[in-house]
């Protein structure tokens, strides 16, 4: 079986398993899991990809891997079985020709069913892909910005009304304040080193509300 594999380019972002964790706000271990079991395990075996590069330096990831991460952990949490995440995950995959089917807009959840929103009709995201009526309860990734094709584009941590933010195109992906270059971590570490809020937002030209963010990003459990 021929797998493709992933590789570094410019705008995907690159993550270690402790990037991950501390940008989903995930315990190590758990992000081990996901990425062993699903990134390393079942998807390649349903995508033919290998989702992660550079293996004899460590395990990286792109910003898409890690968005789909961030679903997968959303979809256990609603109580949704590993089986029903991997059957949506194949059917969605299938339909699209897209390795990462959960990077899409139209992915939702509702009730106990993983549901696709496909040209204004809501289907179960499964092998029969019946027409499904039930209520929609809630997008379940709130925290994604899209562009116009309705790909992910930037990752709100914290929510979108916050100013960190992940961005491929930036930094190589790392945390930023929304509209500069600043990595939030760099920042937070000289706020703990001893300078103030004030002397931070003179410094980087940044509002206190910006500086908050950064840290509420940085110190949230």
């Amino acid at each position: 079986m021929q797998v493709a594999i992933e590789h570094l380019e410019i705008g995907k972002g690159i993550y270690t398993i402790t990037d991950l964790a501390l940008i989903l706000k995930m315990p190590k271990s758990r992000v081990r899991y996901w990425v062993n079991i699903y990134l390393r395990g079942d998807l390649p075996k349903i995508t033919k990809f290998r989702y992660n590069f550079n293996p004899s330096q460590g395990i990286f990831m792109t910003f898409n891997s890690l968005l789909e991460l961030y679903v997968f952990e959303r979809l256990r949490q609603k109580g949704h079985s590993k089986k029903k995440i991997l059957q949506s995950y194949e059917a969605i995959a299938n339909f699209y020709k897209t390795r990462y089917p959960f990077t899409l807009k139209n992915i939702i959840t509702a009730g106990n069913l993983i549901l696709l929103d496909h040209e204004g009709d809501i289907i179960n995201a499964d092998k029969t892909f019946q027409l499904n009526l039930k209520e929609i309860l809630l997008p379940y990734i709130e925290k994604i910005e899209f562009d116009n094709e309705g790909k992910a584009k930037r990752f709100f941590p914290i929510g979108k009304n916050k100013s960190v933010v992940i961005d491929p195109q930036i930094q190589f992906g790392a945390p930023t304040i929304a509209g500069t270059r600043i990595n939030v971590i760099n920042l937070v570490e000289e706020f703990d080193s001893g300078d103030t809020k004030e002397t931070l937002s003179k410094l980087y030209n940044l509002n206190i509300d910006e500086i908050n963010d950064a840290i509420e990003f940085a110190h949230a459990a």
